[in-house]
C-alpha cells in the first residue's frame, strides 16, 4: 500500500484525488486499491478538516515535514505556486517521490532548483498542469508532428484569472503554457505579451511560426488550432477526465518509476510564463533561455 499525503487542502483538486485514490468518487472507473490518501496539511484548518472528514483520511500535521515517515508518496495541491517548492523539498530530500500540482512553481529560478535536486536525489516526479494530458492536446500534438509539412501558425486559448489571493496570473495560466508547448514544442526562441483589461495576448515565436496564446479572465473554454498550407485542424479541448488522467501517471510513476515527463518539461513552462508577465508588464520581446536539468 502506498500511503499518500497531501499538501495544500484548499485546492478542489486534493479533494478530487482523495476521493478517487480512497475509493470515493463514483464516476471513476479505474480503481487503485494499492493507492491511499492518509493524511494532509495546508495554510487552511478548515480546509484539513473538511478534507479528513469528507475523504476518510488519518491524520492533518501541523507542518509539511510532520508527514515524513508516514507516507510513502506526496501530492503537493496547494493553490499558489509559490508554495509548491517549499512543500516538497523536505520530501524531495528524503527520497520520496512526488506529483506537484499546476504552477510547477512561480519562478523559473526555484523550479530549477527543485528539479534539479530531485534529479541528484532520483527522485522522480510528475505534475504540472493536467491539461497537457487530455485526449484533444494529444490528438493536436499528433497533428502537428504527422498532418502537416510545415506549420504557418498555431493559436491556443484558455482561461485566466488576473485578480486571486493564488498568485494572480499563475493561478491559472500555466493550462495554456502547457497545452501550447505540448502541441508546438517546448522550444519557443522569443515572446511578447500585451495585456487589455484582465486579458493577456502572448506570441510565442519558434523557428518558422509564431503562435498566438489568448489568455480571456471569465471564458472557461480551451481551444487550439494549428495552421499550415492549405490545411487547418483546430479543436475544443475538454478537460473533464483531467484529474483520471492525473491520477494515472501519478500511480505509473510509484509503482514503475518512470516519469511522464522530463524534469525540463516540468520547469520549462515555469520559464515561459515568467517571459509572458515580464513582457506584458514591461512592453518588450523576451529572449527565452531553457535550462537543462
Amino acid at each position: 500500500m502506498y500511503r499518500i499525503g497531501i499538501l495544500g487542502s484548499e485546492n478542489s483538486h486534493a479533494t478530487a484525488f482523495s476521493k478517487i485514490f480512497n475509493g470515493l468518487d463514483p464516476k471513476c472507473e479505474t480503481k487503485y486499491p494499492d493507492m491511499r490518501v492518509v493524511g494532509c496539511f495546508g495554510h487552511y484548518p478548515e480546509e484539513n478538516q473538511k478534507l479528513l472528514d469528507n475523504c476518510s483520511l488519518d491524520f492533518i500535521t501541523d507542518k509539511p515535514e510532520d508527514m515524513l515517515g508516514k507516507v510513502d508518496a506526496v501530492m503537493v495541491t496547494a493553490r499558489n505556486g509559490r508554495f509548491h517548492p517549499e512543500f516538497a523539498r523536505p520530501f524531495i530530500e528524503a527520497g520520496i517521490p512526488a506529483f506537484i500540482d499546476k504552477p510547477f512553481a512561480n519562478c523559473g529560478d526555484e523550479a530549477v532548483k527543485l528539479a534539479k535536486l530531485a534529479k541528484s536525489k532520483g527522485v522522480p516526479l510528475v505534475g504540472g498542469s493536467s491539461t497537457k494530458l487530455v485526449y484533444d492536446v494529444l490528438q493536436l500534438a499528433y497533428a502537428r508532428r504527422n498532418a502537416f509539412d510545415a506549420v504557418g501558425a498555431g493559436s491556443v486559448a484558455a482561461p485566466v484569472s488576473m485578480d486571486n489571493p493564488y498568485g494572480g496570473f499563475y493561478f491559472y495560466s500555466s493550462h495554456l503554457a502547457e497545452i501550447s508547448m505540448t502541441i508546438f514544442g517546448y522550444n519557443p526562441k522569443s515572446v511578447a505579451a500585451y495585456r487589455a483589461g484582465d486579458n493577456i495576448t502572448a506570441i510565442a515565436r519558434y523557428d518558422s511560426f509564431d503562435v498566438t496564446n489568448h489568455f480571456v479572465e471569465g471564458n472557461y473554454t480551451y481551444s487550439a488550432a494549428i495552421y499550415g498550407k492549405g490545411k487547418t485542424v483546430a479543436r475544443d479541448i475538454d478537460i473533464s477526465m483531467c484529474y483520471q488522467h492525473e491520477c494515472a501517471i501519478f500511480v505509473d510513476m510509484l509503482r514503475t518509476g518512470r516519469m511522464s515527463h522530463s524534469y525540463e518539461h516540468l520547469v520549462w513552462p515555469v520559464i515561459y510564463l515568467n517571459a509572458i508577465k515580464k513582457a506584458y508588464e514591461e512592453g518588450v520581446e523576451v529572449a527565452l533561455e531553457f535550462p537543462e536539468i
